[in-house]
């Protein structure tokens, strides 16, 4: 399989449909001035995917060049945007009725859950044990943590009285 020679340099690629920059084996995107100057006006307080359909390049593409010149999104509209999509989602969800949540008097596994008074069988209590043991066995970092702040707790107990 032979490759067909291309120029190296900036020219138009009519197969892409675009001006590239060509060079050895490799082609990039040429980003003119124009386009630097309104990825720079526009990037702090525009979505991301607007942004990228007005430059006529991918999202990741143009994120990238963002990286580059260093430009970050303004942190009062991110608020703003977070705060309206959840808004809209809590919308959403209250006229679907709650998908997913918890009806009143709903319970995921009533048999297993805790009740006030509720005492444990010598089999379930075990089986409990078992279970905590197997995983502190397998997360020793876990089990060192949970040790030390309960000697923490029982210290500091000590010293209230």
């Amino acid at each position: 399989m032979s490759y067909k020679k291309v120029r190296d340099g900036i020219f138009y690629n009519p197969k892409l449909g675009r001006i590239v920059n060509h060079q050895g084996y490799s082609t990039s995107i040429h980003w003119s001035t124009s386009m630097l100057d309104y990825l720079r006006r526009h990037f702090p307080t525009t979505l991301n995917e607007e942004l990228a359909g007005c430059l006529g390049v991918s999202v990741r593409t143009m994120i990238r060049k963002a990286r580059e010149l260093g430009l970050q999104k303004d942190p009062v509209w991110l608020r703003q945007v977070w705060e309206e999509r959840r808004k809209m989602g809590h919308i959403r969800r209250k006229r679907m009725g709650w998908p997913g949540a918890f009806q009143k008097g709903q319970h995921s596994y009533p048999d297993g859950e805790y009740k006030p008074g509720h005492n444990l069988t010598d089999e379930q209590r075990a089986k409990r044990v078992a279970s905590l043991q197997k995983y502190y066995r397998l997360n020793p970092k876990k089990a060192r943590a949970k040790a030390l702040k309960a000697w923490e707790t029982r210290r500091m107990n000590n010293q209230q009285l």
